[in-house]
């Protein structure tokens, strides 16, 4: 048998005790105080190192007071009978000379040494423990200076709560099989006896492991496995739950249930658990109470905290719904999910992912801007360009115009007015040669051709006077020019020329007044000399504030876009830059064969931007 101290007790008791040397003054006023952890398996039996690690924690958790723990170990499966005598002779001579002020008692065996040795081994030392079996005299409180926890087998609450998560069950398979342990299967078969009511309740009696795995296999799926201890009868050594649960949990078709949470993570589901941490840590507090002064009588004697504990796997392995698990419950293993684990790196990246998107969005919001503003910028330049070439080829045009209009005024004038004036001249001068009176008929009729000739010279000045610029547009308005213009050419080349006017024209502003008469004068010109029109339309009309001019003519028409192109349109041009001017609006409609319509609409003030 092995009976040692645990390395890391005494290594931390003889740091505390070291401290306490250097400072003699508080040595003086807070003596050490020893306590002794008593265990009933062996130092490797499952959950031991867990609940030992608990009770450690909780006493060295005092501010004052050094606490040298030490450990031990009955270990009565493994040697039976011999346990007690070895265990009592190997304390007797360890701590002979270093009295012990706590004894911890882990498990019922452990307990029931103590107190067999008590007056030998522990004279008047309290006794704090945690066992599923407690003696009736140390529930009474027959017995001084002993309390602690009653760890009562939690079965009936794991079976309950694992039927309630699977209604549908029909049988209930116990394994539980421990001959080496005296009385096992009979406070097993008792507690778990009411459940016969409700299942069919069997039991494991197979005394080698492959053969109880045959048998598990073989159960159906309406079954459960509820998991207390599986220890065969072996030579040489004790085989404890654990070694054989993971096996067991492989070949099981069904879920397996447990109530001791040093099973939980093996593949079982889990239960209604008494925490070995918990209860261990609750015990050190209770050590504690006792090495600062309080008596054992006055800490009751507490029950196990309850604790239901699944397996997360074996939950999502079994389709557990969480929902349905009792309130309180706790869910180990659980694994984490991508968010959880990475969340924050990813929150941080979309974050970076989705400023970059905005960065290049509107980098790319800025480059299509550029190219934009750059092709506005050449469009402008070809523009600016064609403008360019439009304004020479215009200046041009309009000095041939202007040298045109001045040839054909010197044609009239040389032409017309000048030998009219120069008969005029002549019938003067014969006049004033001639002998007789003025009531010789020859007298008269060379002063009625004089006459005739000088009202011919003053209707050819007028006639150019009109066309420069006409006095009835200044002095009675758009409306009487118009109809004066238009029976004046009906009369010089002897077409038809229908002018109509809506009522109410109104007064018109005179910039608007003689763009609108110049393209009506425009428009007839073109139409008698370039269509030969010999029937003529002038409408003129008002909607609102606009006023609205169409000429149409029944003349041979003409192609507007090759007109525009080879550069004769010099008067298609000064039209459009004159309705320009007033802000308003020129069509031409002309097909070759088929006439030219010409409209105009225009406001009759112009907007004070245009006028400037």
């Amino acid at each position: 048998m092995r009976v040692r101290l645990r390395a890391g007790g005494c290594l931390l008791a003889a740091a505390v005790i070291a401290g306490f040397v250097a400072s003699p003054p508080l040595v003086a006023q807070t003596p050490v105080k020893r306590v002794l952890i008593i265990h009933g398996g062996p130092e490797v039996f499952p959950g031991n190192f867990t609940f030992d690690a608990a009770i450690r924690q909780a006493l060295f958790s005092h501010p004052s007071i050094p606490v040298p723990a030490y450990s031990e170990y009955l270990e009565n499966e493994d040697f039976a009978d011999a346990a007690d005598e070895a265990l009592s002779r190997s304390i007797s001579i360890k701590f002979r000379g270093r009295p012990l002020d706590v004894i911890i008692a882990n498990t019922a065996p452990t307990l029931q040494f103590v107190l067999r040795h008590r007056d030998e081994l522990f004279p008047g030392v309290p006794v704090v423990f945690a066992a599923a079996t407690v003696p009736t005299a140390v529930l009474q409180g027959a017995v001084p200076g002993v309390t602690g926890i009653v760890r009562e087998p939690s079965q009936v609450e794991t079976m309950d709560l694992a039927l309630k998560l699977h209604p549908g069950t029909k049988r209930l398979h116990v394994v539980a099989y421990a001959p080496a342990v005296a009385g096992f299967r009979e406070r097993v078969h008792a507690t778990l006896a009411p459940f016969s009511k409700r299942v069919t309740v069997t039991y494991s009696e197979e005394p080698t492991l492959p053969e109880l795995l045959a048998a598990l296999k073989t159960l159906p799926a309406d079954s459960l496995i509820f998991y207390v201890r599986y220890s065969p009868p072996t030579r040489g050594r004790v085989i404890y739950p654990e070694e054989t649960l993971p096996e067991i949990v492989q070949a099981a078709p069904v879920p397996i249930y447990c109530s001791l949470d040093s099973y939980l993570g093996t593949g079982v589901v889990g239960g209604v658990m008494r925490s070995g941490g918990i209860t261990g840590a609750r015990l050190g507090q209770m050590a504690l109470e006792v090495l600062e002064g309080a008596a054992p009588e006055s800490i009751p004697i507490e029950s196990a905290q309850l604790k239901p504990l699944f397996d997360w796997r074996q939950l999502q392995r079994w389709r557990i719904d969480e929902s349905q698990l009792p309130p309180g419950s706790v869910i180990r293993f659980r694994v984490p999910t991508v968010w959880q684990l990475y969340g924050s790196y990813i929150a941080a990246a979309t974050v970076v992912v989705i400023g970059q998107l905005l960065l290049i969005a509107g980098l790319l919001q800025s480059r299509a801007g550029l190219r934009r503003a750059d092709n506005t910028i050449r469009a402008r330049e070809a523009s600016l360009r064609v403008s360019y070439e439009r304004i020479r080829q215009m200046a041009g045009r309009l000095i041939n115009a202007q040298e045109a209009a001045r040839a054909e005024i010197a044609r009239d004038l040389h032409d017309d007015v000048c030998q009219r004036l120069t008969s005029v001249s002549m019938g003067v001068g014969s006049l004033k040669n001639a002998t007789g009176s003025l009531e010789d008929p020859t007298m008269q009729e060379g002063i009625a051709e004089l006459d005739r000739e000088t009202r011919d010279a003053f209707e050819s000045l007028r006639r150019l006077s009109h066309d420069l610029h006409p006095a009835t547009l200044r002095l009675l308005g758009l409306v009487p020019a118009l109809r004066s213009h238009c029976h004046e050419i009906a009369k010089r080349h002897g077409g038809q020329v229908q002018f109509s006017s809506a009522d109410g024209i109104g007064a018109v502003h005179p910039d608007v007044a003689v763009c609108f008469f110049r393209i009506a004068q425009e428009s007839l010109r073109n139409s008698v000399l370039h269509g030969g029109a010999k029937q003529m339309t002038v409408t003129l009309g008002r909607e609102g504030d606009e006023l609205n001019l169409t000429v149409v003519d029944d003349g041979q028409g003409f192609d507007v876009t090759a007109v525009r192109s080879d550069g004769r349109g010099l008067g298609l041009v000064t039209m459009e830059e004159r309705v320009n001017l007033v802000g308003g609006h020129l069509s031409i409609v002309s097909v070759p064969g088929q006439g030219t319509t010409v409209r105009v609409r225009g406001p009759v003030d112009p907007h004070p931007l245009i006028q400037a």
